[in-house]
């Protein structure tokens, strides 16, 4: 634990609250501390009128943006304009120096990695934090690879909720899965990149881990791990980083009674002042503020400047689209039963309406907890069980998408063959799809 006795000095304390995260499917781990931080790292905004959205935001830290935010504050639906900012590394901060041996050695536990990045967390504002453990994806959420995106303000869906083309159009956001960058370009090292590969390689649970902020439903930025963002892409891997999520406040009535409590993925999580130590209450109204400035200048950020390698476009494929993610978590929190082999020896076999439901739900939590070798065995049965009925266009699309991947199978071949011998609708977008196949 540690502790901040005097209050007007900066400190990080590690707090006995526990937040539930069980819906938020990429944390492994989490712990909550208290910052009193020296507010060298903040948001800042300002009210404008000639942009799309009603506020220009940036994350500054030492004064320099790292990015900038066209954003609506109010409304979660709405996504936002992201461009990048003018590089982490002009921010001259010694306190990432300072821990950035550490950070680059093996994962030992979380609570050994709040410690060690302890410097850089006094750098915040004050208020509660979760420090999460969470696997990520190195694509800006809106098809480019992390690093390989635009400088000028341009919208993002990964910064707003995601509404699912669904019978009850669900909308699932606060899931902290993809990244965007800080540091500029010219830091880019290969040897670097292939020290990571290396390293990526050989480890699992250990792996040195990237720290990453959450600035947007979906959407985190880099604050160090962008060579080992480059190494997970390559290896197609997800890239093991700390997450940073600094908490919203509310209150609430209870009993006619008006209660403070605290939140950080959603209203739901009940964690109320009882889980608050007695020092930190009534909470502080400067710790629920972003702080306003007069003035906010805007100017197209300076971090991709590089032309990237087509092995680092094409590594957007090996991961999750926002669509795609937002179908795997509403897939997973909201699944009644336990995935089991009989289950799914059920569901390859029946094609009714519900049936067809929840196989395209088991798909999407197959994607996210099993090999690719095991999801490709059960997609190939359902595809030859399901040649002679009629199957839902979007179930129909992942499965046979899925398909197209395995190429040189001959088994997948003759799915294909057959799907174009039993179909009779020419205008059937699989059958574009199988016949680019033997392209």
């Amino acid at each position: 634990m540690f502790l901040g006795k005097n209050k007007e000095k900066l400190s990080v304390e590690l707090l006995d609250m526990a937040v539930d995260t069980s819906e938020v499917i990429n944390i492994k781990n989490s712990k909550v501390v208290y910052i009193n931080g020296a507010g060298k790292l903040k948001e800042v905004y300002k009210e404008v009128e000639d942009l799309k959205n009603s506020y220009l935001a940036q994350i500054r830290l030492n004064d320099i943006p790292l990015i900038q935010i066209n954003t609506d504050y109010y409304i979660s639906t709405i996504e936002c304009l992201l461009a990048t900012g003018y590089g982490i590394e002009n921010a001259n901060c010694k306190e990432i120096l300072e821990i950035q041996e550490k950070i680059n050695s093996d994962f030992i536990s979380l609570e050994d990695s709040i410690e060690t990045i302890t410097p850089l967390l006094k750098l915040l504002n004050n208020g509660f934090y979760m420090i999460a453990d969470v696997e990520c994806y190195p694509t800006d959420g809106n098809g480019n690879f992390f690093w390989n995106v635009p400088n000028d303000l341009v919208l993002n869906p990964a910064t707003a909720m995601k509404c699912l083309r669904d019978d009850d159009f669900t909308y699932i956001g606060r899931q902290p899965v993809y990244l965007y960058p800080t540091q500029t370009t010219d830091a880019y090292n290969s040897e670097r990149v292939d020290y990571y590969i290396e390293k990526l390689k050989k480890m699992s649970d250990n792996e040195p881990r990237a720290i990453v902020y959450n600035c947007g439903e979906f959407i985190n930025f880099i604050i160090d791990g962008h060579h080992k963002a480059c190494a997970a892409a390559l290896l197609g891997k997800p890239l093991k980083c700390i997450l940073i999520k600094k908490a919203g406040y509310f209150m609430e009535s209870e009993k006619g009674k008006w209660v403070d409590k605290l939140y950080f993925f959603s209203l739901y999580e009940k964690v109320t002042s009882k889980n608050v130590p007695k020092k930190y209450l009534p909470f502080k109204k400067n710790e629920m503020k972003i702080e306003k400035l007069n003035e906010i200048k805007l100017e197209d950020g300076r971090v991709n400047k590089r032309k990237w390698e087509n092995k680092y476009l094409d590594s957007v494929e090996n991961y999750p689209s926002l669509e795609k993610y937002a179908n795997i978590v509403n897939a997973s929190i909201n699944f009644e039963f336990k995935i089991t082999d009989e289950l799914i020896k059920k569901y390859v076999n029946i094609f009714d309406e519900n049936s067809q439901k929840m196989m395209k739900k088991i798909i999407y939590i197959l994607m996210y907890t099993e090999s690719l070798e095991k999801l490709q065995k059960i997609v190939i049965k359902y595809a030859k069980n399901s040649l002679n009925h009629k199957i839902d266009k979007d179930l129909k699309l992942m499965i046979y998408n899925i398909l197209f991947q395995m190429k040189n199978n001959s088994e997948v071949e003759q799915i294909f063959i057959d799907y174009i011998v039993y179909n009779e609708d020419r205008d059937d977008p699989v059958l574009e799809l199988i016949n680019s196949y033997w392209k």
